[in-house]
């Protein structure tokens, strides 16, 4: 009782399960900043086996055929209770930290405190198939649930699971995003589309246990009650073991396979004579297969054994109890697939007269539709081995000629928080007296996401210049310049920032400013952001702390990225919950009002002329079928597709292709590479046929002039860990999306995108307003709102 206390107690605090694990995560912090992540490394963990088995064999086995030189390592204990090495205390820590991938296979409570480091995978490849009873967090509100407290889970990179309709069950049991599950099967079931295997699996397990050929064989292979391993039991008496053996006559052999958490038979009813008990067998898989018929009650088993095409008897007699206790994912009868017995003497019958149920395909399409004999060449492939995808080099140019990247934490994060904190305290005492100066009817725009005034704040200015021309409005553009000397500059034009700041009655941006986000404001300020991205695409800002390509959680904090806004505009109703998740502001403050360029995109007038200039410039374009390829920014500079290979297969089937970089990044891909230099990527939009990209918001643009979009995505997986997006990409895109230039060039010349696609995603991501007649109508709209902030506060 003691021991169960200090348990639940453990459990209800995360503080004191950090404690316990102190030592193994204050070393694994250590290893973390000395020692690398090599390539090569996985680490194989387990507190419930005693070495290589299941799923852990076949996964270290295909590791090996697909990279012979792989370090492959596995730590394991066969129990929670068993006592860890004190040599684990100094080799765990160090060998997690320089493993490039950790894989698990059940509850590893030493691993929930750490802040798994980037550059490491922890996989979860979860002991059981499908989705039964349910477990972790399923389980909040039921006995043996996860306290307040726990840990446990939530740091896996990944998860794998048997079919794709199960991944938002494993998502919830594990409470991670949906996205980190991936129906990529289960490793140990590959050896059911074998027949050899199965054949030899059967014939060692007949050996073995002295099985003549012409008995038949039935598995008695029940789950365990309690909470988990430490409280686990079972009802023996709820069986009369001989009276089965006997009822089942000579023609059978009964083999009872307890689960590892319990005693077995033969220890806990050691006067049992008429069955065979295989308990010691610690995998059922071999005994699965010899086989004919199963006899089980909630185990998970029933999901490989489906695989086989043998029927199943169900021998449950605590039905309601354990659906009480424990429950399952779906109603239990969605899992019967044979007999239902409620008591022990009725068992003999069900066994000798089992056959397969006629729903036994669908059960296994909806349970097992990922496993397919190719599970552990999948998991290893994509997942365990998986580098990131070769990349097309492209010179990058920024200002400056350097790359902008987010801070990184690192050994000299001290001398950043300091600098964060030395700045936050000037930029504070130079703003205090200028709110002393007097107010002023004025809007200031700033910016230093572009080089010059953005066409979006044009807009604004002059909507605003039209309803009211007595407002006075303020561009500060620059882009923050890379080199200490020039930042040093860059602080002079923060000076002029903060005095019209502090004079103003709106204040407008669209992107994080110091100066919008530091200073303390007076009340009378309205801040308004706009972000420079028309919806709510790839993850930025605040959803993205601590990842690849998004900044150090504690930069962040200590320089109050976006904190302090009164309103944040954005394109639809669907985008507001991603926009307050992303600016840390509550969802009343998100407002729907998409940016001005849409009014441009949707003038036919201007698209007209503007289709004129483009075909003066470039004549090549005037009576061609043109594709723009419009790759996303990366922080590294470079491009996955080649824009060469690109634009020979799109010629190939008759389209012109046109590449235009984000403004940050520029190259010479020779002659044959079409640029069309001196027209922004939304401007090409107006006389192209095809969009192709990958992770561009220009697909939202694209999607209002109603152009087709294709998504070439050849690192799909490595960009959805370091960056992932707020809509389901594989699900909610307008386009299909391929991984190589041959598929795409296919899909394109079969017109598998549609302006029908295009429209249906503006419709539902780019709300233009509701007086959308007016030229100007998405610029008005804002300047109106403005407009009020500027006269009335509260009215913004």
């Amino acid at each position: 009782m003691a021991e169960t206390s200090l348990r639940s107690i453990l459990r209800r605090s995360a503080l004191l399960q950090r404690w316990r694990f102190f030592p193994y995560t204050a070393t694994y912090a250590l290893a973390r900043m000395v020692r690398p992540v090599r390539a090569d490394r996985v680490l194989f963990l387990s507190d419930s086996r005693a070495g290589f088995s299941g799923n852990f064999a076949f996964l270290r086995d295909e590791i090996l055929r697909q990279e012979p030189d792989a370090d492959v390592i596995g730590v394991f204990k066969p129990r929670l209770r068993a006592r860890r090495p004190l040599s684990d205390l100094v080799r765990l820590p160090w060998l997690m930290a320089s493993a490039h991938t950790i894989v698990l296979d059940d509850l590893y409570p030493l691993i929930y405190p750490s802040r798994i480091r980037r550059g490491t995978r922890l996989l979860q490849v979860w002991h059981a198939a499908g989705a039964f009873k349910r477990v972790g967090y399923s389980r909040a509100g039921l006995p043996g649930g996860p306290a307040a407290g726990t840990l446990a889970h939530r740091n896996y990179t990944d998860a794998t699971v048997s079919a794709e309709s199960i991944r938002g069950d494993y998502a919830e049991a594990f409470d991670i995003p949906v996205e980190r599950v991936h129906a990529l099967g289960v490793p140990r079931t590959d050896a059911f589309f074998d027949a050899a295997t199965i054949a030899a699996s059967a014939a060692a397990v007949r050996e073995r246990y002295g099985i003549p050929d012409a008995s038949k064989i039935a598995l008695f292979a029940p789950t365990f009650r309690g909470n988990g391993q430490l409280t686990a039991h079972f009802d023996y008496d709820s069986v009369d073991w001989d009276d089965l053996g006997t009822r089942l006559g000579p023609g059978w052999t009964l083999l009872v396979k307890m689960h590892p958490f319990v005693p077995s038979l033969r220890s806990a009813r050691p006067d049992v004579t008429k069955v065979v008990d295989v308990t010691d067998d610690r995998e059922i898989t071999e005994l699965m297969m010899a086989a004919d018929v199963l006899v089980t009650d909630y185990s998970s088993a029933i999901f490989e054994f489906a695989l086989l095409g043998r029927p199943i008897v169900f021998f449950c007699p605590d039905l309601e109890q354990y659906t009480a206790d424990r429950d399952f994912y779906y109603p239990f009868p969605q899992y019967v697939t044979g007999p239902v017995v409620r008591r022990s003497g009725e068992l003999a019958d069900a066994i000798t007269t089992a056959a397969v149920d006629q729903a036994a395909a669908a059960f296994v399409e909806r349970f097992m539709g990922a496993c397919d004999g190719r599970s552990s060449e999948r998991i290893v492939r994509e997942i365990i081995l998986r580098r990131p995808a070769p990349h097309a080099e492209v010179a990058p140019v920024a200002p400056g000629g350097s790359t902008p990247a987010p801070t990184r934490a690192n050994s000299r994060m001290w001398v950043w928080l300091t600098a964060a904190a030395l700045a936050r305290l000037g930029v504070r005492a130079v703003y205090a007296p200028l709110k002393l100066l007097p107010l002023q009817r004025k809007v200031v725009m700033i910016s230093r996401e572009h080089p010059t005034v953005p066409a979006d704040f044009a807009d604004i200015a002059d909507a605003l210049q039209r309803l009211d021309p007595s407002v006075r409005v303020v561009m500060l553009v620059k882009m923050m310049p890379p080199g200490i000397i020039a930042k040093v500059g860059y602080a002079f034009h923060m000076l002029r920032q903060l005095y019209h700041v502090a004079t103003a009655r709106v204040l407008v941006v669209d992107t994080y400013a110091i100066v919008a986000s530091v200073p303390r404001h007076r009340r009378e300020l309205t801040v308004v952001q706009i972000w420079h991205a028309l919806g709510a695409f790839k993850k930025f800002g605040l959803s993205i702390l601590g990842q690849d390509e998004g900044r150090d959680e504690r930069l962040a904090r200590a320089m109050r990225m976006h904190e302090g806004y009164d309103v944040v505009l954005t394109s639809a109703e669907e985008c507001r919950p991603a926009y307050a998740e992303a600016f840390g502001t509550p969802i009343e403050k998100v407002v729907v009002a998409p940016l001005p360029r849409v009014d441009h995109l949707r003038d036919d007038v201007e698209a007209a002329a503007l289709r004129e200039r483009i075909y003066a410039a470039h004549p090549q374009l005037r009576d061609a079928r043109v594709a723009v390829f419009a790759p996303t920014f990366r922080l590294d500079g470079t491009v996955t597709a080649d824009p060469a290979e690109l634009t020979r297969a799109l010629a190939a089937i008759g389209l012109h292709t046109v590449v235009k970089l984000h403004p940050l990044m520029s190259a010479d891909f020779g002659p044959d590479v079409d640029l069309a230099a001196g027209f922004s990527t939304q401007d090409l939009l107006h006389v192209a046929d095809v969009l192709i990209t990958d992770y561009s918001s220009v697909l939202y643009e694209a999607a209002v002039v109603g152009v087709p979009s294709y998504f070439l995505t050849p690192d799909l997986d490595d960009y959805l860990d370091s960056r992932d997006f707020y809509l389901d990409y594989r699900l909610d895109l307008p386009g299909p999306i391929v991984r190589d230039v041959p598929a795409l060039a296919r899909a394109v010349s079969a017109a598998e995108a549609t302006t029908a696609d295009a429209a249906a995603f503006a419709a539902r991501w780019v709300q233009v307003p509701a007086d959308a007649t007016e030229p100007d109508a998405c610029a008005r709209s804002i300047a109106r709102r403005l407009l009020a902030a500027v006269d009335d506060r509260v009215g913004a």
